[in-house]
């Protein structure tokens, strides 16, 4: 059972990857097809079917993600990690957090934590991430002083 899980989940980031290159060598790059890709993208990453895309809230998916993970219902792990965590960092939180660090390694972009914190929906991280990618510099080199 370990090594079927395993092998799940190096399916799933080799497909991850897959997605990121197709978007990194599209010329030019369209929303739709950025769209697609990075949708299926997250959705490996999380190891979620685009059928349990039921919520834009990305916490929300983050939350989907790690409640599947664990095999619970809907909101019982964030309420099992409140009472056991100094901190209160949900592993919903975690999640989001390392997805963006995944996003600027595999898409080569410098997203700001600042930028980062107001992204809400999953929307709107698209449309954050197909900002930067788009740009010509890719976003690499942004700086937030002013």
């Amino acid at each position: 059972m370990r090594k079927d899980i395993k092998n799940q989940i190096l399916k799933l980031k080799h497909s991850a990857q897959q997605c990121a290159d197709a978007v990194l060598v599209q010329n030019p790059l369209t929303y739709e097809f950025f769209d697609a890709k990075f949708t299926e993208y997250m959705c490996d990453k999380f190891m979620l079917s685009k059928e349990e895309l039921v919520t834009d809230n990305f916490y929300e998916i983050c939350q989907l993600s790690a409640d599947k993970a664990a095999h619970l219902l809907k909101g019982m792990l964030d309420a099992a990690e409140l009472a056991s965590k100094c901190g209160g960092a949900t592993t919903a939180m975690n999640k989001k957090v390392l997805f963006f660090l995944a996003v600027n390694r595999d898409y080569g972009l410098n997203i700001q934590a600042e930028e980062s914190v107001v992204v809400e929906t999953f929307t709107q991280l698209k449309q954050l991430v197909y900002t930067k990618l788009t740009r010509s510099d890719g976003g690499e080199n942004e700086s937030t002083e002013g």
